[in-house]
């Protein structure tokens, strides 16, 4: 647990009587509060845990990095996600300063002459919040284990941010529930559908539906099929391949940055693909996500499809929020268990 230094045991005396408040910047944002002299080192080491970056198809990360001053602190301390990060224990090094006052005594000894360089806590300063502190002799030490840690740490960055943007996205009152029941009593499965989207295909026989939303534009699709449709990679990439061609005509997955992995997709095992489309009618592109699994109590292979188009533009987080809608999904025996 982290010892709350000096200059905010007023505010913690406080948080006795009042919630902490809502933590703020973007979902996608990562403050790093770290001194001039560490920063090359520490963007090495952050770079360990940041791995994920989107081709769109230019590069584009999946967190935004904001690069703070130690001296800055108490102006950054409520962001959703804050990492005070320092090598060795110099006096003259205002982040090394900053960090031995956050920490117990026991941790800061601990973080440099012990193996505890990675101090991960939840809700420190506000609510909703990811705080870390990066603490080592050398760099090479912080280095290693943040390769070791670095997975683990991303999955907590990842669930907050699909946590903060859900509530955002499902606020109860903006869901089209008339839509979401029709489609669950027709077809046995059901997602949640915020307001924006409107239907662009919804087929029986096609054994599809698309619902999507402009400006920006964003397209999310799911289709279905009788029986497991695929067996090992190279049929995953078949049907993945197949797909946009039979339902959107015009539009093509890309090899450049095509990839496919094992995932989960909810409680499912499943093949996640990601990559590029394009039209080869227009100059238009942009990137995707897609999942493939098999649902054996209803002997069913589904396909679950997102996709944007936002040019010149950000498009993490627009391709994110989409697929966080498409990870609402679920079937009729879920909803019943």
């Amino acid at each position: 647990m982290l010892r709350h230094i000096s200059f905010v045991i007023t505010f913690i005396i406080f948080s006795c009587e009042r919630p902490l408040p809502v933590a703020q910047g973007g979902d996608n944002e990562i403050v790093i509060v770290t001194s001039k002299l560490d920063k090359p080192q520490i963007d090495s080491i952050i770079s360990n845990i940041l791995t994920d970056t989107l081709f769109t198809p230019q590069a584009e990360p999946y967190y935004k990095l904001i690069w703070v001053e130690p001296e800055r602190f108490n102006d950054v301390k409520n962001y959703v996600n804050v990492v005070v990060a320092g090598i060795g224990n110099s006096p003259s090094n205002n982040g090394a300063r900053l960090i031995k006052n956050l920490l117990s005594e026991e941790q800061y000894s601990s973080s440099l002459e012990g193996e505890n360089h990675l101090i991960f806590s939840k809700n420190i300063f506000a609510r909703d919040q990811n705080f870390l502190i990066i603490n080592g002799p050398t760099f090479e030490k912080v280095n290693e284990l943040s390769m070791d840690q670095g997975p683990w740490l991303k999955k907590q960055f990842d669930r907050l941010f699909e946590k903060r943007q859900g509530e955002f996205l499902f606020e109860e009152s903006t869901l089209q529930k008339e839509l979401q029941d029709s489609v669950f009593n027709r077809y046995g499965w059901g997602i949640k559908i915020p307001w924006g989207y409107t239907v662009i295909r919804d087929s029986s026989e096609q054994q599809i539906f698309w619902i999507g939303r402009d400006l920006p534009f964003r397209w999310l699709a799911i289709q279905w099929v009788d029986g497991l449709q695929f067996s090992d990679s190279i049929t995953v990439v078949n049907y993945a391949k197949e797909f946009p061609v039979k339902f959107f005509k015009n539009i093509r997955y890309v090899d450049y940055k095509f990839k496919i992995e094992p995932s989960t997709f909810n409680e499912f095992g499943s093949w996640r693909i990601s990559g590029l489309w394009e039209s080869v009618e227009e100059a238009q592109g942009g990137p995707f996500i897609s999942h493939l699994f098999y649902d054996e109590k209803s002997d069913r292979t589904y396909f679950i499809h997102s996709m944007i188009f936002h040019p010149g533009r950000d498009k993490y987080l627009l391709l994110k929020q989409v697929d966080i809608v498409a990870k609402t999904f679920y079937t009729s025996d879920q909803n019943n268990e």
